[in-house]
């Protein structure tokens, strides 16, 4: 949904930016994106046929493990956390029935989904602080948790069986450090400003998870981060997209 530029600062020179996620330009684009979503058309129709053909399930490759996850998930509440206006939930429709499904984003997004979907997916602007969910979804979001390691701890708990994570670049090798991202959407010639992301290094990532009691079952690369991170000193460009499958430990 967004393009983004990274300057990389250290912990003590990351500024405090306003949220960019509230701001007109990106509340004029969510609103553009969520109305193309919800009006399928011949050109829609084909490119979706693409995506099967390509992908074999019509999922985006950053989504495409969660046909097999939704199955396994048996009807279990789903959380998708930083989930938008419904949007995951949108491509993933087909696959899960009545599943409940609840999305945690900005007062925005939330907003333009109720008005999209209704109250088939519950919309909350603050993590749950009870329940389980036998499926979570991190699809492009832990970059914008700084203090990710007790969020990870708090998603645990209210974790039965599964979480995914994908869509956020991650550092192959080597510790956290932290970038500037300018948010631009797709297309769009106007920024919605900047905010300071923390890009997770692989190892530290998994090693919260276990600390949380869930185990790492799968991992694959997706997307090498290179080029986006070329404004960046040599040592912290080797990023990356991955899809991430954790499950509780037994």
């Amino acid at each position: 949904m967004a393009a983004f530029n990274h300057i990389f600062h250290d912990l003590s020179e990351a500024p405090d930016l306003p949220s960019p996620w509230e701001t007109p330009q990106w509340v004029s684009y969510i609103n553009y994106y969520a109305g193309k979503l919800s009006r399928v058309t011949m050109a829609d129709r084909a490119r979706e046929l693409a995506r099967v053909i390509r992908f074999g399930n019509g999922l985006p490759r950053t989504m495409s493990p969660l046909k097999e996850l939704v199955q396994r998930n048996h009807g279990a509440p789903i959380l998708d956390v930083g989930g938008g206006f419904g949007d995951n939930f949108i491509l993933l429709r087909k696959l899960l029935g009545d599943t409940p499904y609840t999305v945690v984003d900005g007062a925005e997004s939330c907003r333009i989904g109720m008005q999209l979907l209704g109250d088939r997916v519950r919309f909350q602007t603050d993590m749950p602080t009870e329940g389980q969910y036998g499926l979570s979804i991190l699809i492009g979001t832990l970059q914008y948790i700084l203090d990710s390691t007790p969020f990870i701890s708090a998603l645990s708990g209210l974790s039965s069986d599964t979480i995914f994570v994908s869509r956020s670049p991650l550092r192959r090798t080597g510790d956290d450090f932290y970038s500037v991202q300018e948010i631009k959407a797709h297309g769009q010639a106007d920024s919605a400003g900047k905010c300071v992301v923390r890009i997770r290094g692989v190892a530290n990532l998994v090693g919260d998870f276990a600390r949380g009691g869930f185990d790492l079952v799968e991992m694959k690369e997706v997307l090498s981060y290179r080029d986006q991170m070329s404004a960046l000193p040599e040592e912290y460009r080797d990023c990356a997209y991955f899809n991430m499958t954790f499950r509780k430990s037994r």
